[in-house]
């Protein structure tokens, strides 16, 4: 990890998964499942155990489950989704109180998803290399060259280059080929009849859908020479222009932002048994004492 990097977390990325794979086998002090709180505080120490003396870290969490910005743009965005369980929002917002006794930025809002204040906090944080925490396909486009992507399910972060060669085109283009495609996990449409392996021999011509449609406005087909079915390709993209444009209301993450989320800015402090020990008993999980303060030194 480099010495200067700004880590985020994406906290539901980390949470969900361990919340629905903990099921029963984890309990609070009260006897209360407790799966989303032991993993998220494991999850939450092992990261702040990597950091180099003079990386940072931040959280963001979401509370943004239908009443964000884009929901007003579109109220097909996300409408499909069930709400967290009141068990689990309970267990979240615990996690946020443990965070913060950690001495860990974090951050949430209402109007704003996680995704947005992940992406305003890595824009104040530049120029630090950026270790992005999370396995979400929208965050990608964060990512520039020199940055990290660690999947909460993986072991360590991979390179900019790894994820740019899995992807075929750069991750900073992400939101503009969700726009074409659309993304069904989001209830976004995209254009009808392009699908990935168009979209992504799109990027790899054009950076964006301005470039894209700025080259079909100005050459036509003549702008996808080389591509298969080229002249049935321009007449979808043209049809459905007005759709992708649309699309990328909702998947791009540069929206004005106002939150005074920049953990650029803040030293995490030192990671104490006094800490953890709040932690801990903010999230009623006091019992996990030996489990989670045998590896952190006391105080001298």
């Amino acid at each position: 990890m480099p010495a200067e990097a700004l880590v985020l977390v994406d906290a539901s990325a980390v949470i969900f998964p361990v919340y629905f794979a903990a099921g029963d086998r984890h309990r609070d002090d009260a006897g209360a499942a407790a799966g989303a709180r032991v993993g998220w505080l494991d999850r939450l120490l092992r990261y702040r155990a990597a950091l180099p003396p003079g990386a940072r870290l931040g959280v963001a969490f979401d509370e943004a489950l239908g009443t964000g910005f884009r929901h007003a743009l579109d109220p097909a965005y996300k409408a499909h989704r069930p709400l967290a369980d009141p068990a689990l929002q309970a267990e979240l917002q615990q996690c946020r109180a443990m965070t913060r006794a950690l001495g860990i930025p974090e951050s949430a809002s209402r109007r704003f998803e996680a995704d947005d204040l992940l992406a305003v906090a890595a824009a104040r944080g530049r120029p630090r290399p950026l270790v992005l925490v999370s396995g979400d396909k929208d965050l990608l486009q964060l990512l520039k060259p020199g940055d990290l992507r660690w999947r909460p399910d993986r072991a360590g972060p991979e390179s900019y280059d790894a994820v740019r060669a899995a992807l075929g085109f750069a991750p900073e283009a992400m939101a503009h080929y969700l726009a074409l495609v659309g993304d069904s996990s989001d209830g976004i449409a995209g254009v009808p009849g392009v699908g990935t392996v168009t979209a992504t021999r799109l990027l790899q011509r054009f950076p964006s859908l301005a470039a894209l449609y700025g080259a079909l406005d100005q050459e036509g087909e003549a702008a996808l020479a080389g591509l298969p079915r080229s002249a049935r390709l321009a007449a979808k993209l043209l049809a459905g222009r007005a759709q992708a444009e649309h699309a990328l209301t909702l998947t791009r993450l540069d929206g004005p932002v106002r939150r005074a989320f920049d953990p650029a800015r803040v030293a995490p402090p030192p990671l104490s048994a006094e800490r953890v020990e709040e932690a801990l008993r903010l999230g009623g999980l006091l019992r996990y004492r030996s489990r989670f303060l045998a590896p952190i030194p006391e105080r001298p």
